[in-house]
């Protein structure tokens, strides 16, 4: 499926952030422990959490050791991250993956993570997934958190920011990696994919 969904923009996330609508999914103790059994190293890692909003999971990995940059296109988001707390290996920036030439930073393999937590449904996710392959390092991971909905559209209307992506469309998002992981959480699925099969001893 190719289907790229209507955009909604940083001005509309800056008020639903103001307004404390856009509810950012907080890191479950279910979560956190399916990431640290499918994520290859513990600690020391160079991260990238795309759409990262008011930092939450940003904040985790720095506290698992990682080298962490959050980045969302909302500076309502990025200013409510910044005020939490940063670090030198704990950074945020403004940037919408979309609309902004790609960061000078963002070199080909320059990545060993990027985290995309309830954010590709938003973006022209294919697009991403080919940039995102050429960021990471060889053997590099890229782990996505998406709602599945039973059928396209099946998002509640009330609640567009809770965005989702129909079974077909997470199939989707496996084809072309070396290695695909899959677990659920609650109505949320999890991915971790990787371009190179990694090594096991």
């Amino acid at each position: 499926m190719t289907t790229v969904m209507s955009r909604l923009g940083p001005t509309q996330w800056d008020t639903w952030y103001r307004e404390s609508r856009a509810v950012e999914r907080l890191v479950t103790d279910a979560e956190a422990d399916r990431f640290l059994r499918h994520v290859d190293r513990p600690a020391g890692l160079s991260v990238l959490d795309v759409g990262c909003g008011t930092g939450s999971f940003s904040r985790q990995l720095f506290r698992w050791g990682h080298d962490v940059t959050g980045s969302d296109f909302s500076p309502v988001a990025i200013r409510t991250a910044q005020n939490r707390g940063t670090q030198a290996r704990l950074r945020y920036g403004v940037h919408d993956f979309d609309a902004d030439a790609i960061p000078a930073t963002l070199q080909p393999g320059s990545l060993d993570l990027i985290v995309c937590r309830n954010v590709l449904p938003f973006m022209d996710h294919q697009r991403f997934m080919t940039d995102a392959r050429r960021w990471l390092r060889p053997g590099g991971q890229l782990y996505v958190l998406v709602r599945v909905w039973p059928e396209s559209g099946g998002e509640p209307d009330e609640r567009p920011w809770q965005r989702g992506f129909t079974e077909e469309q997470v199939q989707d998002l496996q084809n072309g990696w070396a290695e695909q992981e899959r677990c659920w959480l609650g109505r949320h699925t999890a991915l971790f994919l990787s371009q190179e099969r990694r090594r096991t001893d």
